[in-house]
Order: structure tokens, then sequence, then C-alpha cells
């Protein structure tokens, strides 16, 4: 049996990949903050903890597949809340199953970006608040973020997460586990649409290029995932996979 842990299993891309993942036969272990079968709140330490105990309660210690989905948008006023969220909330988790993940063939971790996370990308590198991200240093983090900045505070978690899956990718390699990010772009989920429900955020999307003219699906992105985490991947690793509609290719046509 296949023991696959998801994130953000209630709604969006994160149920989408759920039902991927049982419909191919996987026993998938949902972590949400409500309606899964682990309710965890992962803008906290003892939430974060509980998610991990739990999990490897669940599955007997023996994670196969780590899909970490969940995330707050944009739209949510509280800029520390998304990066406790968006980073803290993942990478605490990614680091807390590493262990339950050695030693298992074919172990995968995704953890879910944004094509938001290179919107400013050359400031976003040298930035105080990603460096503090990327230090783990949480409550310095906090602390530099504008409090009502829930944009920012999604662009840089979205941001930093990519760069510290790249930067785990020796070790994780070693440890015989394929860690990934994925990146989408627009996608018909309930963060998405609450993002269109705040009239500044909507003007911004509307501005947004869309060269296949459309959203995506969240089954879309949940192939794509699936795809990544299968053996049909096996060499994939480190790496940063766009699915975006060809957003990036438009904005930042020189740079990949």
């Amino acid at each position: 049996m296949v023991n696959s842990v998801v994130t953000g299993s209630a709604s969006g891309i994160g149920k989408a990949v759920c039902e991927q993942l049982e419909a191919q036969g996987d026993r998938v272990v949902g972590i949400d903050i409500r309606d899964a079968e682990i309710n965890a709140d992962l803008s906290t330490t003892e939430g974060r903890q509980k998610a991990i105990d739990e999990t490897i309660e669940l599955t007997g210690g023996a994670v196969d597949r780590l899909v970490l989905a969940a995330g707050l948008g944009g739209q949510v006023t509280d800029g520390p809340l998304l990066l406790s969220v968006n980073y803290f909330g993942t990478v605490d988790l990614l680091d807390g199953l590493c262990d339950a993940m050695k030693g298992r063939s074919g172990a995968s971790a995704i953890v879910v970006s944004s094509n938001s996370s290179q919107f400013g990308s050359d400031a976003d590198y040298d930035n105080p608040i990603v460096h503090a991200l990327l230090d783990h240093d949480e409550a310095k983090a906090r602390e530099l973020i504008d409090p009502s900045d829930g944009g920012m505070g999604y662009m840089m978690s979205k941001h930093a997460i990519v760069r510290t899956i790249r930067r785990r990718a020796t070790q994780w390699g070693s440890d015989g586990i394929r860690l990934n990010a994925i990146v989408p772009g627009m996608t018909d989920t309930p963060l998405f649409q609450g993002v269109l429900k705040n009239p500044e955020m909507a003007q911004l999307v509307d501005t947004l290029p869309s060269p296949l003219g459309r959203v995506a699906t969240p089954e879309e992105i949940a192939k794509v995932i699936a795809f990544m985490l299968s053996d049909a991947a096996s060499y994939i690793h480190g790496s940063v996979v766009w699915a975006d509609g060809g957003m990036d290719a438009v904005i930042r046509p020189d740079k990949f």
C-alpha cells in the first residue's frame, strides 16, 4: 500500500490531488484546518507538530508521497499569518516528515508554489523578509512584513519556498527522496475566487497575460502533480515545474 499525505486536502488543488491519488489506489491522509482526516492549524508551531505526529501515527511512520498544498491567498490581509501558513506550515511539515520517507522506494515530495513567486523576482532575491524565511526565523519574518500586506506575504512565502526545496535537493536526493516544486498559475479554486472578490486584486488579475485564454482547473494541476510523484518522473529532482498556461513565458520571455 502506498501512503500519500496531502496538506490543504479539503479544497482546491489539494482536494483534487487527494481524489487523483485515491483513484490510482493510494491510501491518502489529508491534512487541513477542518474537514480532513487530520485537522490542524498550520499557522502555529503546535498545529504543525500535531499534523506531523498524527501523520506518523496514521501511516505507521511510512510516507511514500507528500504533497504540500495548504496555503492562504494574497487577499487575506494579514501578512504575518500568510508567512506562517504558507512558508513555515510547509517547511516544518516537509522537514518533520522527511525521516518517514527515507528508505521508501520511489519516495517523492511536491511543494505547491505559485507563479506569483517571480512577479518581483529581481528584488525578491535580496528581500530581507525572504532572507528571514530562508533562515527559518519566523519571529523576524513576521516582524519585518507589513501586517496588512497579504499580497507581499503571498509572493514572499511562495518565492522562498521554491528556494528552500532547491537548497534541500542534495540532502534529500542522498536520502533517496525526490523533492520538487510545482508553480501553478491562475487556477479555479476557492483561493482564486477569493482573490477575484477583492477589487484591487481582481483588477491586477485582469492585467495578467493568459496565452491559453483561460484559468486552469484543479484537476489539471493535480494530474501534473501525480505525474511528478510517479516513477515516470524518476529523474526529476530539485526542479520547478511551471503549469501556468504560458503566463511566465510572456512576462519573462528571456528568464527561466
